[in-house]
């Protein structure tokens, strides 16, 4: 599928997310640097949101109050194809939430379940959307030199058509 809408951009990136399974999240630390670590986000909600689960205390949480500038990154072999999803996070810690984004095999790290005060979830906002998929033809010519892209614009995605602005 070549995603000439924002429609179709927005399938293919769940597609994508969704093979992938995992992502690498993205931060920055206090001196700038950029810490990467594995993570397991649930699938985007109905705004395309990405949230994950996270230790309150944790590193990736410390740094996101910090500076809520964060990446995504997904990888789908199969496919050849990658997602990257530039975006704002925040720390929500809402009962209604934290229960909806769960998942069983959790209660190994987190004892206390989704109530617990050692669980919380980092929603990730995304601001732009750029993806490369060999399989379905997801790539602006010339072939495969440059990403193809959406970016939200207040509360609508636009197509990016500026090479410049990926």
């Amino acid at each position: 599928m070549n995603p000439t809408t924002v429609e179709n951009a927005l399938i293919t990136a769940r597609s994508i997310m969704k093979k992938s399974d995992y992502c690498f999240f993205i931060s920055h630390g206090a001196q700038g640097e950029s810490n990467a670590r594995l993570m397991h986000p649930f699938e985007p909600d109905g705004d395309f949101n990405i949230w994950l689960g996270a230790a309150p205390n944790s590193r990736k949480v410390r740094e996101v109050s910090k500076n809520n500038k964060v990446t995504l990154t997904f990888l789908s072999p199969t496919d050849t194809a990658y997602l990257t999803i530039l975006g704002t996070a925040t720390i929500e810690n809402g009962a209604e939430k934290k229960q909806t984004y769960w998942r069983a095999y959790w209660s190994d790290m987190y004892p206390g379940g989704p109530e617990a005060d050692e669980y919380t979830l980092i929603k990730v906002e995304p601001y732009k959307i750029e993806m490369m998929n060999f399989a379905k033809s997801v790539l602006p010519q010339p072939y495969g030199l440059k990403p193809f892209g959406i970016a939200r614009k207040g509360n609508y995605w636009t197509l990016i058509t500026s090479g410049d602005e990926l």
